[in-house]
């Protein structure tokens, strides 16, 4: 019996999502002003915006690889954000910026070469850069760090159950 991929990558993408959610202390109107606060409000609007594409039958869209690539090159910005908005070094702000310049890459590349760039980025994210500021930096609560590292695995995997709609269709369209 075949696996059903794209069952599998829709349940990591629900199930990361709301497991990270659980991890986000209580919301308060000042909070908002951080931006890891934001990433956190925002990413789940993402997740509904992406099951509305779905449920219109927009799955495998351009849309939907416009949607994760603009998500790769957004989640850096919440570190550097979050280094200006709470202060540090200036060493820190350079290392952020260089990871901006990585995953903006990568996010492009996975738009107009091929969409594993997106798969490869948003895992290297969690997996890498997430776990890796984890109780490193006085900027970023490690709250996020561990939400966002759930978020982007379980992104990447269902990115990678759609590799082969997101290819076809751009395959269709050229």
């Amino acid at each position: 019996m075949k696996p059903d991929l794209d069952a599998l990558g829709l349940a990591a993408l629900t199930l990361s999502t709301s497991a990270a959610t659980l991890l986000v202390p209580d919301l308060t109107l000042a909070a908002l002003a951080h931006p890891a606060w934001s990433a956190a409000v925002s990413t789940p609007l993402l997740f509904t915006l992406i099951v509305v594409l779905r449920g219109r039958g927009r799955r495998g869209t351009s849309l939907e690889r416009y949607v994760f690539a603009a998500f790769l090159a957004l989640m850096p910005w919440v570190y550097v954000g979050s280094r200006l908005f709470t202060g540090g070094s200036a060493e820190w702000l350079w290392i952020e910026l260089g990871g901006q310049l990585i995953f903006a890459a990568l996010a492009v590349a996975g738009v107009r070469s091929s969409p594993w760039f997106l798969v490869a980025g948003i895992a290297a994210h969690g997996v890498l850069w997430d776990a890796w500021h984890y109780g490193r930096t006085p900027f970023m609560p490690d709250w996020y760090a561990v939400a966002c590292l759930i978020i982007d695995v379980g992104w990447a995997v269902y990115a990678a159950t759609q590799v082969r709609a997101w290819g076809a269709r751009k395959a269709v369209s050229a």
